[in-house]
């Protein structure tokens, strides 16, 4: 288990929720991993789709409760209603896995394109993948290549990698 990993999605939780009631309920440094998921299950309970979007990635992940990818997509669908650009990802994500849901490449799409009109650089990037792998979609590696180099100016490191090694391979 991962404890910064949990400290920092805890601190995402309380920049994005302020200095609210939420804090009240967490203090993240002294808690267990068990506790943390409890909070973030609580306040993703109360509508915090940003809180529903972490709990969703602390079931997918086991970081501080069981595995389960069917909760963790509902957590996702609930924030993603709310036009979250992190929840919209991580709901498309789901779909493009197959976790929690039937694989499929076309929901992923509409979703990926929801969170990228944020610039929300991972959707950027799984877009960049889709296209340049035709999932999903007919295959088209320039407008795959356009996502990625997009996501890579936002600072995504997994589409910079790729982008660097494609030039590598030539």
């Amino acid at each position: 288990m991962n404890k910064k990993l949990l400290i920092g999605a805890a601190v995402l939780a309380l920049l994005s929720f302020g200095s609210g009631a939420y804090y009240g309920h967490c203090r993240f440094y002294s808690q267990s991993p068990a506790h943390i998921a409890a909070s973030f299950e609580r306040a993703a309970n109360q509508g915090h789709s940003d809180a529903q979007a972490i709990a969703g990635v602390m079931c997918a992940e086991e970081l501080g409760c069981a595995y389960n990818p069917d909760q963790a997509h509902a957590y996702w669908q609930k924030a993603a209603a709310k036009k979250s650009p992190n929840a919209l990802y991580l709901e498309g994500y789901s779909y493009e896995m197959g976790l929690g849901t039937p694989r499929d490449y076309i929901k992923a799409r509409q979703l990926y394109k929801q969170a990228a009109e944020h610039n929300h650089p991972p959707a950027l990037r799984q877009l960049g993948y889709l296209y340049f792998y035709g999932r999903g979609v007919a295959e088209n590696r320039g407008q795959g290549k356009q996502f990625l180099h997009k996501a890579a100016a936002h600072g995504d490191l997994p589409a910079k990698t790729f982008l660097d090694n494609l030039t590598k391979s030539k």
